[in-house]
């Protein structure tokens, strides 16, 4: 069977893909883009979708219909565009351009469609092990046999050396589109050896940044000259078309000024008619100079310069005099302040002959070939957060995070912690892994982490709490695999199994399956922080605590108006979805969320609990209790948990079944609720 071999540089703004001619690595050229292809997505009227160049210049016009910069939410999966009426996920959009860049690559080396294409795909050095994961799955739902994943700076790393026939430590700052790396490689071509030493970085910093800057400064001239406000489509007075026409005309203009600020002092913007003002056509027209883009991009200057000080004179692993050599990536670095600057913190001079922006994709190519047996190149990764497991402090009670793999751990590796169990006579231990949160390493909380996914150990010794031994053994593969092992020492039970991102269960295989409905109270009462941190522990319920292998959950929120989200479903990202647009608003109508509850209830054969939250009194105390009898007549459990200090503690005593009613002091305590509550009605 033919193979072909490829490195792919999935970008925020452009992608690249390099293969083998004659001898030497190239690139992929794509139709109307030439070597890279923008990482955008445009979807017409007809749901017809257009990826690339064209992409991005329907989506001047239409802006709505536009998804791009898309993998700076990868791994976020309450994230979601919806364009005419067609939904993408970061990871759909992923696969999507991915999709396409297979297509050109197709075309280019006249294989057929089944032809195998081995690939290496790149990340930011920063990227959690959940977008890590969902880079990988785009690939393959795009139709690569993707080999391993490796990060940008590495990747560049490899082609420079190559490239320059560079040794010894290596400074690479790596500003792209949607990211900022910082990273520091050692590199032996006498072994094609390349060690990662340290690594940091922002998940949300980079070109579009600077892109919103200028867009921003273009807009607020535009609206000084005419006295409009433009902030949003029915302030500015504009047609739906003419504004978002608008809209995409100045954010396309200030791209291309920043890009063309770098190689001159000024350039003129020019938008003629860009839209129609008391019945005349609107010209946009100035000099913007590089002086004006340094002026209004300072506080981005100072979060790239104070983070690159800081990684440099506060690092043990390495010191400013070990460095040989600096290489800057991405587009972004070809901004000038930004190449003075780092020449300046570092004391030498850049190669500006290199090209800043193919140099990841060379790279990965050279790893792809290395791994289908071309010139061995060993690459070795570190880990770029932190992976534990939650357990409970004992001098706090709270929910913290107990590491076992550090980041700066090279891959492969592997460690083992001993941990216990929480409750008198558990049968059942969740083992609950998260990564630690973005520059959040020395925070025990386990709010500030991201979760990662879990298992069940069941046939553990029954005991009084703090007896049984459970050892916990992470082993993380080179290709960026997360296998865990639990093992009781007394009872020998154990499980071992392949980490899947996201799925988390709290209960055994025996359990019996259950039709939750979670009623939320969306009243204005609701509004602001207590909303937003119920929506965090919803997401938590959802992410962490339900076992959708097993168990359904249904939706409702109340205010003046009841909505059903969702009925009775195990699409947990579904539901997530929904979480993320609830809205506070107007009274308290609890009776009709208990209606819609029961109504999804009665005919269950599982069995059926439903969960309140609620931070007042409803419409009707003596209407909302008199139903409650219906759903408790009906075996139905009732759970009520009141947050705030005006809580009727009586109500809701009555309002639950016996010993179900929970009063928290405000809604930061909702998860915490929430994970006693499933634990007490699933760990049978």
């Amino acid at each position: 069977m033919a193979e072909i071999t490829v490195g792919i540089d999935l970008g925020t703004t452009n992608t690249l893909a390099c293969y083998l001619k004659k001898g030497k690595p190239d690139l992929i050229r794509f139709p109307g883009s030439g070597k890279l292809i923008p990482s955008v997505v445009y979807v017409d009227e007809e749901q017809n979708v257009t990826v690339g160049a064209k992409a991005k210049k329907f989506g001047m016009l239409d802006p709505n219909n536009e998804i791009r910069s898309a993998k700076t939410y990868m791994g976020d999966f309450s994230k979601k565009w919806i364009c005419n009426g067609k939904n993408f996920s970061p990871t759909d959009v992923a696969v999507t351009v991915l999709s396409e860049v297979k297509k050109a690559i197709v075309k280019k080396m006249k294989c057929d469609e089944n032809t195998q294409i081995n690939a290496v795909i790149t990340v930011p050095a920063y990227f959690n092990s959940n977008q890590t994961d969902e880079t990988r799955k785009a690939g393959e739902r795009a139709g690569f046999n993707v080999m391993r994943i490796v990060t940008e700076p590495m990747a560049a790393a490899i082609a420079a050396v190559k490239e320059a026939e560079l040794e010894g430590k290596i400074f690479i700052v790596d500003l792209g589109g949607g990211t900022f790396d910082l990273s520091v490689m050692e590199a032996d071509q006498s072994t094609h050896s390349y060690r990662a030493l340290d690594i940091d970085g922002d998940r949300h910093l980079g070109g579009d940044d600077f892109d919103k800057k200028v867009y921003d400064y273009f807009i607020s001239i535009i609206e000084d000259d005419l006295g409009l406000d433009l902030s949003d489509q029915k302030k500015s007075g504009l047609e739906y078309n003419e504004y978002y026409s608008m809209v995409g005309r100045v954010r396309a203009a200030a791209e291309q000024a920043k890009i063309d600020l770098s190689d001159e002092p000024d350039t003129d913007i020019n938008i003629m008619e860009l839209f129609n003002y008391n019945g005349k056509n609107y010209d946009f027209k100035i000099t913007f100079t590089r002086d004006e883009f340094d002026d209004i991009c300072k506080e981005l200057y100072d979060k790239v310069i104070s983070r690159i000080k800081k990684f440099i004179f506060q690092n043990d692993k390495f010191g400013l005099k070990d460095i040989s050599k600096v290489i800057l990536v991405g587009g972004s670095c070809y901004i000038p302040y930004i190449q003075a600057e780092v020449e300046k913190i570092l004391n030498m001079p850049i190669n500006k002959d290199m090209d800043f922006s193919t140099m990841v994709a060379i790279g990965a190519y050279f790893v792809a070939s290395s791994e289908k047996g071309g010139m061995a190149i060993n690459v070795q990764d570190i880990l770029s957060h932190s992976l534990g497991i939650e357990i409970v402090s004992k001098d706090t009670n709270k929910s913290i995070l107990s590491k076992l793999l550090l980041k700066g751990e090279a891959y492969p590796c592997s460690r083992s912690g001993e941990y216990t169990t929480v409750y008198d006579n558990q049968k059942v231990i969740s083992i609950n892994i998260y990564e630690a949160g973005s520059d959040c390493e020395n925070i025990d909380d386990i709010g500030k982490h991201d979760f990662y996914g879990s298992f069940n150990l069941d046939g553990i010794e029954i005991a009084p709490r703090g007896v049984p031994i459970i050892d916990v053994t992470f082993s993380y593969d080179k290709s960026r695999c997360l296998t865990v092992k639990a093992k009781d020492r007394k009872t020998g039970v154990e499980k071992e199994i392949k980490i899947e991102k996201g799925t988390k269960a709290v209960a055994g295989k025996q359990q019996n399956p259950i039709d939750f409905m979670l009623l939320l109270d969306t009243s204005g009462s609701m509004y602001g922080r207590a909303l937003t941190e119920a929506k965090k522990a919803c997401n938590a319920l959802l992410d962490e605590m339900i076992d959708f292998s097993v168990h359904r959950m249904g939706l409702v929120t109340f205010d003046s108006i009841v909505r059903k989200l969702s009925g009775l479903s195990k699409d947990k990202e579904r539901l997530k979805s929904y979480v993320s647009d609830i809205k506070a608003q107007g009274g308290t109508d609890m009776v009709a969320g208990l209606q819609i509850a029961y109504g999804e209830l009665k005919n269950s054969k599982n069995e059926k609990v439903v969960i309140i939250v609620t931070d007042g009194d409803p419409n009707s105390i003596e209407d909302t209790l008199n139903y409650a009898k219906n759903l408790k007549a009906a075996s139905m459990r009732i759970i009520a948990i009141g947050v705030g200090s005006g809580i009727n503690t009586s109500f809701l005593e009555r309002l639950a079944d016996k010993n179900d009613a929970y009063k928290l002091n405000n809604m930061s305590e909702l998860r915490k609720t929430f994970k006693e509550v499933i634990l007490k009605v699933t760990a049978k």
